[in-house]
């Protein structure tokens, strides 16, 4: 453990849980971290105010971390893809994240064939070019998102999970997101879906464990700054989205 994870968090580092229909996302470039585990424990170190050493955390069956030690009002995951990382933290509800950055050079076809339903094959085969390939990452992030979020195996269920999308409407600062409607899932109890577009070339999914409508009240954060910025990140599709917040598509 390093010398900045050993330390108490301070006041001045301190960050409020998130409110209700509320989504933190804060993202990272790996410089000066060993891995996801020392980012998520320097930034839940912020919401728990004690040092990042200080936290305990236990396993589910398929390993989905959770904060044991101190009890929070928060869940959290984390998701890993080249440099960076992003962990979403929320207000209590269960919470997937799945970043991936959008590969010409992998073989969609073949993975789409063994992992995609037959519904989600034909969509993605009446794409061309780039296009397919950001629909292949909108279904792929979208499974894993759906599945760490209830903590499953991603071996076992991406077969089994599966989507709808729409494209997104319209141009220019009227764009309205598209729709995801899950079709099967393990997930049996009422979820929210967002699809967003962190960076070029780049595709980051979530998945949070209910009801609410998350398209208004995600905040962004780029570690290792402690307050919310302007978000960056554009919401490409969402589940049950309120068109009236809409205009966070072209944030």
């Amino acid at each position: 453990m390093t010398g900045l994870s050993a330390r108490k968090s301070s006041v001045c580092d301190a960050v409020l849980a998130p409110g209700d229909g509320e989504l933190h996302l804060w993202f990272h470039r790996q410089q000066g971290f060993a891995g996801s585990e020392s980012f998520q424990r320097e930034v839940l170190s912020r919401y728990a105010g004690v040092a990042p050493a200080d936290l305990e955390f236990t396993k589910g069956p398929n390993g989905k971390p959770a904060l044991s030690h101190p009890h929070l009002p928060i869940a959290f995951n984390v998701s890993n893809c080249r440099d960076r990382q992003v962990l979403a933290v929320s207000d209590g509800c269960a919470v997937g994240v799945d970043l991936e950055y959008c590969d010409p050079r992998r073989d969609i076809e073949r993975l789409a064939r063994r992992y995609f339903s037959v519904g989600e094959l034909h969509q993605l085969r009446s794409c061309a070019g780039t296009r397919q390939l950001y629909r292949f990452y909108d279904y792929w992030t979208l499974k894993e998102a759906a599945i760490k979020a209830g903590g499953g195996s991603l071996g076992h269920e991406l077969e089994s999970t599966s989507f709808d999308l729409t494209d997104p409407a319209g141009s220019g600062d009227e764009v309205t997101p598209g729709c995801i409607t899950a079709l099967t899932s393990a997930i049996e109890s009422p979820a929210w879906f967002g699809l967003l577009q962190p960076f070029d070339d780049y595709r980051l999914a979530i998945c949070c464990v209910a009801s609410q409508d998350f398209s208004a009240g995600v905040c962004q954060f780029d570690w290792p700054v402690y307050t919310p910025k302007a978000p960056s990140i554009r919401l490409l599709a969402a589940s049950g989205i309120d068109r009236k917040t809409a205009g966070f598509a072209s944030l």
